[in-house]
């Protein structure tokens, strides 16, 4: 599913096209909500801070979320300020306790039919940061480890090919990898870590995390998974799974 995800958004044509093969993929997972936050300003597209770029969330939550100033206060907002990942809104419970008006805002998403919450925060290369929330309108437990890495990868794939669109001009690949970071980078790719990595093309775990460090400074992110869909976006590496022949 993540695969076709991939594919289809890299296809895509608008930042509408993107949004509603999301809201597709989301439904495969059983959730049917979302919303699309700049948290800070993207000085690299010129666009500044925006909560709820795009969102399906009631309207009446929107309404009360904004009249009460609710995102200075939201636990799952000040989450995404700090952690770079996907959590699940119930794990925020075990890292403190709340305080009274951020358990009101978390039991008022409820009542507005916002369950089994995840918040997935990406943290820009250039300190930039955007963040979505996902959840269900039909009630429903926390949801497991697996899921959660589903919708992170989702998520961060949209993030890149809606800002992408929302940029307003096609994106063109100028950036360059050496043979050895585009060997390294189609491993990771196919789902191999460093240590993986390193063993099959008989270097040193150290090299094989110099290059990626290198990849990320290319490409402009901080972290594997994003390094991993850009690359495939603008094409410079070619997973199986994705179905293109192996460039070189």
């Amino acid at each position: 599913m993540i695969e076709a995800f991939i594919e289809k958004t890299n296809r895509a044509t608008s930042k509408e096209e993107v949004y509603d093969l999301f809201l597709n993929a989301l439904n495969k997972l059983g959730y049917d909500r979302t919303i699309y936050t700049y948290i800070t300003d993207q000085p690299e597209i010129n666009k500044p801070a925006e909560h709820g770029i795009v969102t399906n969330y009631p309207d009446e939550w929107m309404d009360r979320y904004f009249e009460y100033g609710y995102i200075n206060e939201d636990p799952t907002f000040k989450r995404a300020l700090s952690y770079d990942g996907p959590f699940s809104w119930d794990s925020l419970k075990n890292i403190r306790e709340f305080s009274n008006i951020e358990q009101k805002i978390m039991d008022e998403a409820n009542e507005m039919k916002l369950y089994g919450g995840v918040g997935v925060s990406i943290h820009g290369h250039f300190g930039n940061l955007s963040g979505l929330g996902i959840a269900s309108s039909y009630e429903k437990s926390e949801p497991n480890l697996d899921v959660i890495c589903k919708l992170n990868a989702l998520s961060r794939q949209f993030h890149m090919a809606f800002t992408d669109h929302n940029n307003g001009v096609e994106e063109r690949c100028k950036i360059t990898l050496s043979a050895r970071e585009a060997e390294i980078l189609l491993w990771a790719a196919e789902g191999k870590s460093d240590p993986v990595i390193a063993e099959i093309l008989g270097i040193k775990h150290s090299t094989v995390r110099f290059h990626i460090q290198n990849i990320f400074k290319k490409l402009g992110v901080n972290e594997r998974t994003m390094a991993v869909v850009k690359a495939i976006k603008l094409r410079l590496v070619f997973p199986s799974y994705i179905g293109f022949p192996h460039k070189g």
